[in-house]
């Protein structure tokens, strides 16, 4: 198979540079010859997001408060404001405010700005952190970067993760990203709007955030209720039996879709 691939791109190569073809050019040259001869690349199979457990995250969190206090609040924090590594290791004090329970990220994915809501709860715990602070980093660490400054890095945070999960016996390899997704499906479960979950996330498409709706475990058990339910069962017979089958799996289909859907 070697062999032939490396034919295969002598003779294009060849025939690349008798028509004067450039870098850009070859793209074009190539798009059209897959639509020629009928090939489109493999659908995306994109299954549920790995996640934490409700079971989990309070192991986790309980491991990491065991570790310490700031490393307990730090993985508290991670993981309530669905950050993503990057923002969360640029947080400063000034970008919390206790009273609005909000924590700024100004300079999310593509630059963008925005606030993200914490519980009452976090901002306490917060707030007894950053005590009489009003400026720098909202978690100072304990040693020095190359540059002299006691900022963490995304690869200590993404360590500091694993050696939670270890301690806490779980097994699933742990990394930031997937505290993201636990925050997400967590929202979803309790019935927060897409679009929200969209902005909360910090997601330009919304179709990066329907993949969570796509396979929530909890979703999926909404609908099934609707059907299974008594009151959907007898409803779905009333259909049934004044306009017939087709009808009702018509009305079945309706019942088991959501009930806000995202436009």
């Amino acid at each position: 198979m070697a062999g032939y691939i490396e034919r295969l791109s002598e003779e294009i190569a060849d025939i690349l540079l008798r028509e004067g073809i450039d870098h850009v050019q070859t793209k074009a040259v190539f798009k059209a010859a897959r639509a020629k001869a009928g090939l489109s690349a493999p659908k995306e199979r994109r299954g549920a997001p790995l996640r934490l457990t409700i079971e989990e995250s309070l192991r986790f969190i309980d491991a990491a408060y065991a570790s310490g206090g700031q490393t307990g609040l730090m993985v508290q924090t991670l993981l309530e404001t669905g950050a993503r590594v990057s923002e969360f290791v640029a947080l400063r004090v000034e970008d919390v405010s206790i009273a609005e329970r909000v924590v700024v990220i100004e300079s999310g994915k593509g630059g963008k700005r925005r606030e993200v809501p914490i519980r009452s709860e976090l901002a306490r715990l917060l707030a007894l952190h950053i005590g009489k602070r009003r400026a720098g980093p909202l978690f100072i660490s304990r040693e020095k970067g190359k540059s002299g400054s006691r900022v963490y890095t995304r690869q200590r945070i993404g360590q500091m993760v694993r050696d939670v999960a270890r301690k806490a016996g779980i097994g699933k390899r742990l990394y930031p990203h997937l505290l993201r997704h636990t925050m997400a499906t967590r929202l979803l479960a309790d019935g927060m709007d897409i679009t929200d979950i969209q902005k909360f996330l910090g997601h330009e498409d919304i179709g990066a955030t329907r993949i969570y709706a796509e396979t929530s475990v909890a979703m999926l058990r909404r609908k099934f209720d609707r059907v299974t339910g008594d009151e959907g069962r007898d409803l779905l017979g009333q259909v049934r039996h004044r306009h017939g089958d087709v009808v009702g799996a018509f009305a079945a289909d309706l019942l088991t879709s959501d009930p806000d859907p995202v436009t």
